[in-house]
Order: structure tokens, then sequence, then C-alpha cells
């Protein structure tokens, strides 16, 4: 009898596709589609009915599997739903690779690709580069992110197709890239971008109010010539996602932008003026007492750079698999923003990321140029903006642990700008955490530091042995330790995380008193790459926008194995 396809058992026939569709990762698997299309018997032999081993298997050889498993319900996993997911895929990663820039379905594109990029742990990623990603997002910024601007008064409008194409230029950034763009292109990036990372008056880094502890509807407002602040904002998705429509939460694009204008302002280097002296010896030998050496500079400029989502974190947050290091992430857009993930009472921060030394720089907008656009309802053609200055702190946390009380929030702008903590409150160090104090003794709490071993914190990691659970609030402490406070002056900070989001927000006092900047409010979010990014703005009224707003990057510091 002549051996036929049509009379080959199931089992066999599975396997004589997957050997066909396994020799590379990249694209989608046209044997299966050729196949299918060949006759009636065909189709239905390799159906999802007939034969749903066959779509997992094709998944888990496509696609990465872990953070589903991690995030869905058993039966959102099923055949016919990888199935389904698998076309959507193809179908989003073909319209990225054919340039579909005015697809009606863009957006829905764009978050599947943001998904992709977020459950990555290798797999993923290739299909991405087979969709050409990187050539798509920069383009879209040249020619498409300026859709729009006449209407609003020349500035970027943040919807659903601009948001998640600036987080994603930020996901495809690698030191080749950056290596590979000229002078010229480098500055048209940073130029492009600069509405969003600078004018916190129109595009805020945060997912609801910053001035609100416990977030509600009924946030207060202001009007300007700008319109309402805060702004509206698009703040859902929906798209399709394992079969079922899900609603995606999006997070701010300024953050985003602001970690792209970073990684290439950090490809100037800081110059060191020949009078400097060589190092502090040489420095306290000349009778200098403080600012910076030639030396300080040539760590900064080294050490002191926003870290890539492809680069190596060190243990940052000792992901296994990687996709696990961006599952707050993953949290804060899947689940929404009044959801809390499972096994956590803090929700969106994991405990202990925050702790240890981290190191980067804020770079300020000339205040008077600032003020004068903030003014005016136009927006300037690029934001003129400073060098960089270096930051260095070194943070702890403490906790407080569940069924103990908190320090009391007063959910007003003047507990806002005491980084949520009550007015004439006091701490102090007691043998393993801090006492906080009420005015007046109107309360008593003690919160709790837990010790990582010495190994572990010289390295900047989140030790996993330590127990996290319970924890309902966290307190942030931190200060510039030496040689950093006598080079680049020395700051304390003492804050707390609001826990439906996992913002960060700190005071920083500077710990010379007659510091012309004075105290400064730092407000931003631990993202996967293990950057601390954000904006800090002087001590004025949370419902207004600021003033004026400088932006800022730290990464952790951490060693490689």
């Amino acid at each position: 009898m002549t051996a036929s396809l049509l009379t080959t058992p199931l089992e066999l026939l599975e396997h004589i596709v997957l050997l066909a569709t396994g020799g590379t990762t990249r694209g989608p698997p046209s044997v299966l589609q050729a196949l299918r299309l060949s006759c009636r018997t065909m189709h239905q032999a390799l159906s999802v009915e007939r034969n749903p081993h066959l779509y997992l298997m094709l998944y888990l050889d496509k696609f990465d599997i872990s953070s589903p498993y991690r995030h869905l319900p058993s039966e959102r996993l099923s055949a016919p739903h990888l199935e389904q997911e698998l076309k959507n895929r193809y179908a989003a990663l073909q319209c990225i690779r054919r340039k579909e820039f005015h697809h009606p379905h863009l957006a829905g594109a764009l978050a599947t690709i943001y998904a992709m990029s977020l459950e990555d742990d290798g797999r993923n990623n290739e299909q991405i580069i087979w969709a050409d990603l990187p050539q798509f997002v920069q383009e879209f910024l040249h020619k498409h992110l300026s859709n729009g601007v006449t209407v609003n008064y020349g500035w970027p409008l943040e919807n659903e197709v601009n948001t998640l194409a600036v987080i994603l230029f930020w996901f495809i950034t690698s030191d080749s890239r950056l290596h590979e763009e000229t002078t010229q292109l480098r500055q048209e990036f940073m130029d492009i971008l600069s509405h969003y990372a600078y004018a916190g008056f129109r595009y805020p880094c945060f997912t609801e109010p910053e001035y609100m502890f416990y977030p509600c509807h009924e946030a207060m407002s202001s009007v300007s010539l700008h319109g309402t602040y805060p702004p509206a904002r698009p703040n859902m998705i929906t798209m399709q996602y394992f079969g079922q429509e899900t609603t995606l939460t999006l997070p701010p694009v300024a953050p985003f932008a602001i970690l792209s204008q970073f990684v290439r302002a950090e490809q100037r280097p800081l110059a060191a003026p020949p009078e400097l002296p060589a190092n502090r010896q040489e420095a306290l030998m000349r009778g200098i007492m403080r600012g910076p050496t030639r030396e300080d500079i040539e760590h900064f400029n080294t050490k002191c750079k926003t870290r890539l989502v492809g680069a190596s974190r060190g243990n940052c947050a000792d992901p296994s698999p990687k996709s696990q290091s961006h599952d707050s992430d993953w949290y804060r857009c899947l689940l929404g923003a009044y959801r809390m993930p499972p096994c956590t009472t803090m929700g969106f921060y994991a405990p202990g990321i925050l702790s240890g030394r981290w190191q980067g720089s804020s770079i300020t907008p000339f205040p008077d140029v600032y003020k004068s656009i903030l003014s005016s309802s136009d927006a300037p053609s690029v934001f003129p903006a400073s060098g960089r200055f270096p930051l260095y702190v070194r943070f702890r946390e403490y906790y407080c642990y569940t069924p103990s009380l908190p320090v009391p929030v007063m959910d007003d702008t003047d507990a806002f700008f005491n980084a949520f903590l009550p007015r004439g409150c006091r701490w102090y160090k007691t043998e393993d955490g801090i006492e906080i104090v009420g005015e007046n003794q109107s309360f008593k709490t003690y919160y709790t530091e837990l010790q990582p071993n010495n190994e572990s914190e010289q390295a900047g990691t989140v030790t996993r042995d330590l127990d996290y659970s319970n924890v309902r609030d966290v307190i942030v402490v931190g200060e510039t330790e030496e040689p950093y406070a006598t080079a680049w002056n020395g700051y304390k900070y003492i804050g707390r995380i609001r826990p439906s989001d996992g913002l960060v927000v700190l005071l920083r006092e500077p710990m010379n008193q007659m510091h012309p900047l004075g105290c400064a409010l730092l407000r931003g979010y631990i993202f996967s790459s293990c950057n601390f990014v954000g904006r800090w703005r002087s001590i004025s009224n949370g419902e207004q926008p600021a003033e004026w707003e400088s932006i800022f990057s730290m990464s952790k510091v951490v060693t490689t194995a």
C-alpha cells in the first residue's frame, strides 16, 4: 500500500509537523498552514479539536509559557486558547513586520508585543526580532508620533499607540543599538521624546494622582492653560489574550521616555576640568575640602548609568526564570490599579528591592524656560535642559507587619509633601528597626528592618530567605554616603511606598541646611530593569503641577556572579 499523509496516524503526523516547523524558532509555522489548506481531511486531522497536543507543543517551541502559567488560571491555557493565542501573536508580529502603521488594530498588536516582552524568557524575543520591531518603532517615532499635534497645540498625544510605541522603544534599546546611533540620530530621539520626559504638567509619571496614598474616584483637580491637572490619559486597552478579551492597564508614557533620555544622555560623559585635583588625597593637600575630583567624575561617567532591560541584573531580583523580574510591571498592567496580585499584601511593590546602594543622575530643565513653557499653551520645539548631576544614595527599608497598625495616613497634600508621613512625627533608630512617634505622642509604632547576610548586602541582591509575607507598610530611609557626599553634596531621605501601585515617594533634605536647593520630593517607580525612575520637584501644592521639575534615573548597585 502506497504511503500517504492522509493515512498517517495522528501521533506520527504531529511528529512530522513538529520536525518541519522546528528548524527555526522565528516566524509562523507556515508548514502547518500549508498542510491544513491542502485538503479537508488534513485540515480536520491538524485541527485543535483532533490534535490539541500539537498546539501545545507548537506554543512551547515558539513562545515562552512560564509567565502565563504564573499569572493565569489553568483553564486559560487550554489547547483551544493556545491556538487562538498563536494566531493572535503571529497576526501582531506580521503587522509589525509589514510596517502597517495605519492598521485599524495597531494598538492591540502593540499591546500583544508588550505582553510578549514582559513574558520573555528568550523565545518571545526571537519572534520580536523576526518581526524587526526596532526598525518599526524607530520609524514610527520619526514619522507618526507627531500625528494629531496640530490640534493639540503642538504637544504629542498620550494615546494608546504612542504610549505603547515609546514603551517598546525602551524595551528594544541595547548597548549595540546605542553605539550604532549617530550623534545626530541620538539627539533626534532625545528631542522627539523630550516633551513626554520633562512636561510633568501634561504627562505625569503616575498611574493615579500622586498626592493620594489611597487612590479613589474623588481626586481633586485644577485647570490651567494646559487643561485639567492631573490630565486624562488612556488607562485601559482591550486586547485578545489567551482566548479572551483582556483589559490591559497602560502605564504612563513619561517614565519610559525618561529612561530613553538618560541612556542617550549618558553617551556624553561629563568633562573633567583640568584644574580639578586628581583625587581626594590631592584635594586635601591643596586645602580643598569639598567638591568633585577628576576621580569622582570618572566614577560618575563609568558607574552611574541606567540599566537596560536586557542587561545583566546581577541577581537584582534573583529572577528564575528571567521573566519573573517583570512580574511587578506585569501585575500593574494585567490586573489593573485596584486589584492586588496574589501572595502579597503590598500589591505591586516587592519588599526588599529598594534596600541597598543606588547611583544615577538627574537632569534639570532651565527653571525660567520651564516656567515660560508652563505659562503658554503652545509646545516648544524641544525642552532645553542642563547636564546630568550625580545621585548617590543608600536606602534601607523598614516594615510594618499585619496585624500591627502602620503610621496613620492623612490623605491630603500636606501629608504628601511630607512623603505620606504625618507632620511633626519623629523617628528613632532601635536595635532591629525604627520607632515612629507622632506629634504630641498621638501614636507610636514600630517598623522592623530585615537584615540580609553580608554577602547579599554587598552584592545588592534581594535575599529570598527573608520573610516578607504579611508586610503591610514600608518606610524607606536613605542617605548619601561618603565619599559621594563630599564630592556631590549629601542628602538624607525618608519616605513611603504607596501599596496600590508601588509608587515610591521620598522627602529629600540636604545635610547642609544652607544648600540652595532646599527640600525636594522624589516620586517614581522601580522598574523591572532595576531602575528607580521618576521626577523630583520643589515643595508646593500637590494638586497643582510643579513650577518646575527635574527627571531622575538611579540603578541599583549589583555585582555579577
